[in-house]
C-alpha cells in the first residue's frame, strides 16, 4: 500500500474516532425521576421554554462552551447552530424574558455541576465518564 494511501487511512480512521468520542450523551442529576424525554422537550428545556421536568421539579440546564461538543448537542438536539441559538438568547436577554443556561468549561465542569445540583440537566462527550449522574435517554 502507499504511503499516501496509509496516510489518508490514517486520517479518516482518526477523523472518525474524534467524530465517535464528540458524540453528546446527556446527562442529569441522580435524583431526577424523569427517565427520558423527547428531543422537543429538551430543547424546551436548554431554551428555557419548559422549566419543569414531568413529574413537576425545576429543571437546571447547563450548557458548554462553544465548542465541538455543543456543536454536535446544539444541531443534535435544537436542529440549528451555536450561532442561531446564541443569537435567540441575545434577544431574550435584550427584551428581559430570560437568560441563558450558565456555561461550563468542559464535560468535568458539566459532570460537577449536575452531580451537585438536584434537578440539572446537561450534556457530555461520548466518551466522558458519568460517575455520579445518569444518563438520560432521549426519544424521537
Amino acid at each position: 500500500m502507499s504511503t499516501s494511501r496509509v496516510l489518508a487511512l490514517l486520517a479518516f480512521v482518526a477523523l472518525h474516532a474524534t467524530a465517535e468520542a464528540a458524540d453528546p450523551v446527556v446527562v442529569v442529576h441522580p435524583s431526577t425521576r424523569v427517565l427520558e424525554v423527547s428531543k422537543a422537550e429538551l430543547s424546551k428545556i436548554f431554551l428555557k421554554r419548559l422549566r419543569t421536568w414531568a413529574d413537576g421539579s425545576l429543571a437546571q440546564p447547563i450548557d458548554q462552551v462553544p465548542g465541538p461538543v455543543r456543536e454536535e448537542f446544539t444541531q443534535w438536539v435544537h436542529g440549528r447552530s451555536v450561532v442561531t441559538i446564541e443569537v435567540y438568547w441575545k434577544r431574550m436577554i435584550f427584551s428581559g424574558r430570560a437568560v441563558p443556561p450558565a456555561e461550563a468549561a468542559d464535560d468535568a465542569a458539566v459532570l460537577d455541576f449536575v452531580r451537585r445540583t438536584p434537578g440539572a440537566v446537561g450534556y457530555v462527550s461520548g466518551s466522558a465518564q458519568l460517575d455520579g449522574v445518569r444518563k438520560l435517554d432521549l426519544r424521537e
